[in-house]
């Protein structure tokens, strides 16, 4: 006999599991679909507090941690930040998990991975930053972009006609 696999849950009891977790500032709210959830973390006692901000969507996609303050670029003195995703936005996005390699499913609880996953990748940034070495461990996923992927195909009717192709 086969097991259905485990439900995901509602961004409605995600809030509630992130709620009872009692972090300071916490707060919730949602756009539109999108679970919001803000909360202050320190990584150790003597670390600094980070205002930190977990987006996530109903349908199990991957969320998103952004540390928001203190400026963590700032923090690196210059130095190119460690783990991290590009982000245009307000704040720094955690490279938390590798995708792809199953250290994270939709089915998890935030309480038992992101939170204190985020609680650990800032510990490792103190020691980052007196240190200059990063010991975190962990693999960063390939940012390179793919020549084939939207975001890079730059092609008009007119190369399509003169046989230039995407460029």
């Amino acid at each position: 006999m086969t097991l259905p696999p485990p439900k995901i849950s509602t961004n409605a009891q995600r809030a509630l599991e992130l709620m009872a977790l009692g972090l300071p500032g916490a707060d919730i709210s949602y756009r539109g679909r999108q679970l919001n959830f803000r909360f202050d973390i320190t990584p150790g006692t003597f670390g600094r507090t980070y205002r930190c901000l977990l987006k996530a969507m109903p349908d199990g996609t991957s969320p998103d941690l952004f540390v928001l303050e203190p400026n963590l670029a700032v923090l690196a003195g210059g130095k190119r930040l460690p783990h991290i995703y590009p982000r245009s936005g307000k704040g720094t996005a955690l490279c938390l998990w590798l995708p792809g390699s199953g250290d994270w499913t939709p089915q998890m609880k935030f309480g038992e991975t992101y939170i204190p996953w985020t609680a650990e990748w800032l510990y490792y940034f103190e020691v980052w930053l007196a240190t200059g070495e990063w010991e975190g461990g962990g693999a960063h996923p390939d940012m390179t972009p793919k020549r084939w992927s939207a975001e890079h195909r730059s092609w008009s009717p007119e190369a399509m006609v003169s046989g230039a192709g995407p460029t």
